[in-house]
């Protein structure tokens, strides 16, 4: 079969309409993979709507057992009387208590519903064109499942890529403390980890420790990335009046231990003592904050100089990345395998970070590149030299803002080049 007729089946949750980093790591290599002589079609879920296109997109969309649950609480949320000055708050939003109770009881992920159908209309697609492979990305798990469902009954070769570790540093590790549930996540990580003919994962911290657990599997990485094209229509705007501390994304985590406290004890202590900076600064968040993060910020006393924009289209989020005096980046201090998209668009934006990270991928990668700062995230005394040691250099037109070369290896579209080398081998 000449090259330019490999299908490939590409399996993820989050999928075009709804923005998340996961969205943008497949949605690129969906957009990129054709220039390699692949054509993928792509199985996700209807929970969170359809685009008007989706047939000649190839996107074939499961349902999700919890609609029902989602359509439900939204009718009671419309019913409920209004408390008068009170948040109301969506019933299953990830930080509604019970989506919460349902993450706990769940296995392996809140999203297990879909995998019943998204299975069966997997098959359907399958049975009616040629395929070569099937790919899977995770989070949630439950994709990885169905992949693996798949390539049981298909017998094509599968790729599974990791953006985040499953039973090794999971994004809420409370999930895990029940040795019951620890047992059948491993066992359930273990299946796909052995019947995938290859892994792929964002960062050498991943890749090491499945390599440490299964030394016979074969382990690619292939970093996030930024999409170049996105930069290169920004144009950044000349030097504000105010110290611009920007952060871009989904806070949302602090009860896993991800919180902005130390940064608010910081810019606090800063104004106790009469800095300069005290009176000069700006925090913007563009991105989803929970109800406590509300309460956090809004008890901090800072009025006008915390800026919560919500959810904002990822374009606009970019051009403050691109405007800010320095940008954030907030892990939970005992993680050392994150390295979310958003920090390769903070290197590819030459904006200087302040990363509150512990020992992890993430400092590493900014240490390498030069790239910021990086402080623990619970250190506010080291939080404040930093503060001090940005506002001194943007004050004398002295703060490092360049876009260091090597970002470009970090370009989607050369990342999904190393996607299709490993399809490549593979068929």
């Amino acid at each position: 079969m000449h090259r330019s007729e490999r299908r490939l089946l590409m399996i993820s949750y989050y999928y075009a309409p709804t923005e998340n980093p996961g969205t943008r790591r497949v949605g690129a290599f969906v957009r990129y993979l054709p220039q390699y002589g692949y054509h993928p079609t792509v199985l996700t879920t209807s929970s969170y709507g359809t685009l008007v296109d989706d047939e000649q997109r190839l996107i074939f969309r499961a349902p999700d057992a919890m609609d029902v649950g989602r359509w439900l609480a939204r009718r009671f949320q419309r019913a409920r009387p209004a408390t008068s000055g009170a948040r109301q708050s969506p019933i299953l939003t990830p930080d509604s208590p019970l989506s919460r109770t349902l993450e706990h009881i769940l296995i392996p992920d809140i999203h297990i519903g879909w995998l019943p159908g998204a299975v069966l209309r997997g098959m359907q697609v399958l049975r009616a064109g040629t395929f070569r492979a099937i790919f899977s990305s995770a989070p949630p798990p439950s994709a990885h499942l169905t992949a693996l469902a798949l390539k049981r009954l298909s017998g094509l070769p599968w790729v599974a890529d990791f953006r985040d570790g499953w039973t090794f540093e999971p994004p809420d590790p409370t999930l895990l403390r029940s040795v019951a549930r620890m047992r059948i996540e491993r066992a359930l990580e273990e299946a796909v980890v052995r019947h995938a003919d290859q892994i792929v994962t964002v960062n050498q911290v991943l890749a090491d420790d499945l390599k440490r657990r299964f030394p016979t599997t074969s382990v690619t990485v292939i970093s996030n990335g930024y999409e170049a094209v996105d930069f290169a229509t920004l144009e950044r705007a000349p030097k504000q009046d105010m110290f611009e501390i920007v952060y871009t994304g989904r806070l949302g985590g602090s009860e896993h231990g991800r919180s902005i406290n130390a940064l608010m004890q910081a810019l606090s202590q800063l104004q106790t003592k009469s800095h300069p900076l005290a009176s000069h600064w700006r925090f913007i968040l563009a991105g989803s904050l929970t109800n406590s993060e509300h309460a956090l910020l809004e008890q901090s006393g800072f009025g006008e100089q915390i800026c919560c924009l919500g959810d904002i289209p990822h374009r606009i989020a970019l051009q403050h990345q691109v405007n800010a005096t320095i940008l954030l980046l907030i892990t939970s201090p005992s993680v050392t395998s994150v390295t979310t998209s958003k920090l390769f668009e903070y290197l590819a934006s030459g904006r200087p970070i302040l990363a509150l990270t512990g020992r992890s991928a993430a400092a590493a990668l900014i240490e390498e590149f030069n790239a910021g700062i990086v402080v623990a995230p619970d250190d506010v005394d080291g939080i404040c030299r930093a503060l001090e040691w940005f506002y001194e250099r943007w004050r004398s037109n002295n703060l490092p803002t360049r876009v260091d070369p090597r970002v470009q290896r970090f370009d989607r579209r050369s990342l999904t080049g190393d996607l299709a080398k490993i399809f490549d081998i593979l068929m």
